[in-house]
């Protein structure tokens, strides 16, 4: 940096050798073109660092790979946290599901033998390794993945009741799975289906979408086809074999049109494996009125409930030591004699059963004395009279035993008010209607009826800017007038031809810039003539980008340009109109008026993955360079125009061009970290973005004033003229391209609003993170949480209403 220091001095005497500056609005331009050239090493070399990452293209087989060594490693991690292996698995079997769900046998060897594009292969069962029927898929514990050898399509659907163990057999599946796969060969991913709406998105699409978020690293151009994202190609060419969780989690309403969208997607030797509870299956399968709907080529297994024995030895091994464990022995003497009694019906599901270890038995290293309930009242007849009861208690008693005080690890939340934090996130995601389960933290803003970020953020840059208008110099109602006449326009625009250009944010933004600038320079030509009141060329250029950029931001390129155009002209034209105290209430409502519709409208709804430059945002520097550097070389001199136009095509690169960034695949994505990364895209943005801006604005209107006064000025009086119009234009667009950008902000303004309502607590991740990792409350999906099982979220959600 030093260096860059002493060439930016160097640089600077060579200008000023070169233009001979006489006045202080040439040694004012001087300086400021110069304040560009950091901004130009830095986007030089992040244009440099972003190429040379791509230099090696990893094929399509090295994509799978990477992917496959971060699944392992969240899942491994996720098994540890839940503690799969402690003391050991619940023995989970299965058997055969009921007939009339799954397609016959001789159907599913007839497709796999002669289905249009599969390979043609010997129907010996014996030669294949398949089962001679469905009885051959019967079976227990790690079972799963011969069990899905011996289909002969490679498709299974898995059936089991509420708690019996669906999701964490598939955990232990991709487990397995990994285990023995081939590099190069496709990869186990596990996919919860609640958040597919079946009769909007093909299913590959939005599978993409999802993996996207869940690695990002997916989300980059695939080797072969840049149109195509690296999921979309893995799934396109069969390198990822679905693990789809929770049909039944589906809307009942589109649940029968979700197993014909999965029917139609299915392509030949495709293998998958889908889980639902029965019920909601089997209505599925036989909508009422309508053609029966089986999963095509699919067999099925129904997952049985826990034995006896399994359950003691379970309970009995997590203890802690004999005196804990024989406190169980009157409770699992009854499950053997009274299997119909209450308690045993709940505790033969694997949930219960964890649940029931977590509430009467001590924590790894926790005395237990500290376990105050003893096991021997879920034999109460009169508290509990039906299964229902057994399992209502033990959600009830989950949290406090979670959050019991341990003498070695302090926990810095109450059980009471971490209940009451749960079940308001539990009630937020129950009243959803599509995603109910994925607990994303950059959803959190929609707990909040009303945009509360669009508010906040208009109210903040609405004041600001009317405090320029009103503190600076001459500034009239021209920005004011551009916003609102090009907003106009733009909706307009947008709703006349609703094909006008997409609605890419950077596209928008390019498209309102070019037409903010084209009509801010016809503006000044005007001025020329005598029509108008604008302030020359160099005064219009600042409302016509303001107008532009806070237009394209919300509409798509043609209605962008369209209203960028329409505002430059318009804002242009009544520049000088009305300063002060009209100029103030004006610019400040019309400004925060849109900057506030453009954050709650077009603000970023998933996480950033970081920057990198985009070409069609440097393209769009470049028209900013090419309009701004004429418009002052035609007013002032042609070398000052070059030199303006330079730095404003340097100072407004980082506005338009930078975009996300791929991430890294073979790193196994965990909320904190997408947390991390979108937070420092939204402050990096916010600062850079805004600092470029500012100084801009700076310059263009202290130009502006150098050339309205006809006279020498003092440099001094020149920064005090552009210092307020720099300090808004700065604030409002480094903001809002902010929330373009990153969610972070928008979920810091909600975080902080639900908070001061004690609705959750300020350190929001913390507790999140300590729910996951310490209490087993949350598990982890990607980059979201969800409850640990969706029976606990609507328990939740019922006791917080």
């Amino acid at each position: 940096m030093s260096g860059l220091l002493i060439v930016s001095a160097a640089v600077t005497a060579a200008i000023a050798a070169m233009l001979k500056p006489e006045s202080s609005a040439d040694w004012f331009t001087v300086a400021l073109g110069v304040l560009s050239l950091p901004g130009f090493y830095l986007a030089w070399a992040s244009y440099r660092d972003d190429r040379s990452d791509g230099r090696r293209v990893p094929t399509l087989a090295e994509v799978a790979d990477q992917l496959a060594s971060a699944v392992r490693v969240q899942w491994t991690t996720e098994a540890e946290l839940r503690r799969l292996n402690d003391p050991h698995p619940l023995p989970v079997s299965w058997q055969p599901a009921p007939a009339d769900l799954v397609d016959g046998w001789e159907a599913l060897v007839r497709l796999a033998v002669t289905g249009a594009g599969r390979p043609h292969v010997s129907a010996d069962p014996v030669e294949r390794g398949w089962a001679d029927g469905p009885a051959g898929l019967a079976g227990s514990d790690g079972d799963l993945v011969d069990v899905l050898a011996r289909v002969p399509t490679g498709r299974l659907v898995v059936l089991g009741e509420p708690g019996a163990g669906k999701t964490m057999l598939l955990v232990r599946l991709v487990l397995d799975l990994l285990a023995c796969r081939e590099q190069g060969g496709p990869v186990p991913v596990l996919v919860p289906l609640a958040s597919w709406d079946p009769a909007g998105a093909h299913l590959y699409e939005w599978l993409a979408g999802r993996l996207a978020i869940d690695y990002p690293g997916l989300a980059g151009p695939a080797p072969d086809d840049r149109k195509r994202t690296r999921a979309r190609a893995l799934l396109d060419d069969g390198l990822i074999l679905l693990l789809l969780d929770g049909l039944d989690e589906i809307p009942d309403a589109v649940r029968s049109k979700a197993l014909a969208r999965l029917n139609d997607a299915l392509r030949p030797g495709q293998r998958l494996v889908v889980t639902s509870r029965v019920k909601p299956y089997r209505d599925a399968v036989r909508p009422p009125g309508e053609v029966q709907i089986r999963l095509t080529g699919a067999a099925g297994v129904e997952l049985r409930p826990l034995r006896a024995d399994d359950v003691a030895d379970y309970l009995r091994g997590s203890a802690g030591g004999p005196v804990a464990a024989d406190r169980w022995n009157p409770v699992l003497a009854t499950l053997t004699a009274s299997p119909a009694s209450p308690a045993s019906q709940a505790l033969t599901t694997p949930l219960m059963a964890s649940l029931a270890r977590v509430v009467y038995n001590p924590r790894p290293d926790e005395p237990a004395t500290t376990v105050g309930l003893s096991p021997i009242e879920l034999l109460d007849p009169v508290r509990f009279s039906t299964r229902t009861d057994v399992e209502r208690h033990l959600f009830d008693g989950f949290i406090p035993a979670s959050y019991r005080p341990h003498p070695d690890r302090p926990c810095p939340w109450a059980a009471e008010q971490s209940k009451r934090w749960l079940s308001f996130l539990a009630g937020y995601l129950e009243n959803q209607s599509g995603d109910n389960i994925d607990l994303s933290w950059w959803k959190i803003q929609y707990t909040i009826s009303g945009p509360l970020a669009g508010l906040v953020v208009g109210l903040i840059t609405g004041i600001v800017c009317g405090l320029a208008a009103l503190l600076g110099s001459n500034i009239g109602i021209g920005m004011g007038i551009g916003v609102l006449c090009g907003l106009g326009v733009a909706f307009m625009v947008r709703f006349a031809h609703r094909s006008a250009g997409g609605y890419g944010k950077t596209r928008g933004i390019v498209g309102g810039i070019s037409g903010g600038l084209l009509g801010a320079l016809s503006a000044g030509l005007l001025s020329k003539l005598g029509i108008g009141l604008a302030d020359g060329v160099t005064g219009a250029l600042a409302i016509g980008l303001g107008s532009g950029i806070g237009v394209g931001s919300i509409a798509g390129f043609v209605s962008g340009a369209a209203g960028g155009f329409v505002g430059g002209l318009a804002g242009g034209l009544v520049d000088s109109l009305w300063s002060g105290v009209t100029a103030g209430i004006v610019n400040g409502l019309a400004i925060g008026l849109t900057t506030g519709l453009a954050v709650g409208l077009a603000g970023r709804r998933r996480p950033a993955r970081g920057l990198r430059w985009s070409r069609t945002g440097i393209v769009g520097a470049l028209v900013v360079a090419l309009a701004v550097g004429l418009a002052v070389g035609l007013t002032v001199r042609p070398m000052v125009g070059l030199l303006v136009g330079l730095a404003a095509g340097l100072l407004e690169a980082p506005v338009v061009g930078l975009t996300d960034a791929p991430a890294n695949l073979t790193a196994a994505v965990r909320p904190p970290e997408v947390l991390a990364r979108d937070r420092l895209t939204f402050l990096v943005t916010v600062i850079s973005v805004g600092l470029m801006t500012g100084i801009l604005a700076g310059l263009i209107v202290g130009l502006a004033v150098v050339r309205e006064s006809n006279a020498e000025v003092g440099f001094i009086v020149i920064v005090k003229n552009g210092l307020w119009v720099g300090l808004a234009g700065g604030l409002t667009v480094g903001l809002g391209v902010g929330f373009f950008r990153a969610a972070w902000g928008s979920f810091a303004l909600a975080r902080c609003w639900l908070a001061l309502r004690r609705q959750l607590p300020w350190r929001l991740m913390g507790f999140l993170a300590d729910a996951h990792q310490q209490r087993g409350l949350l598990r982890q999906v990607g980059g979201s949480y969800q409850f640990r099982h969706v029976e606990l979220q609507r328990h939740l959600a019922s006791r917080g209403q």
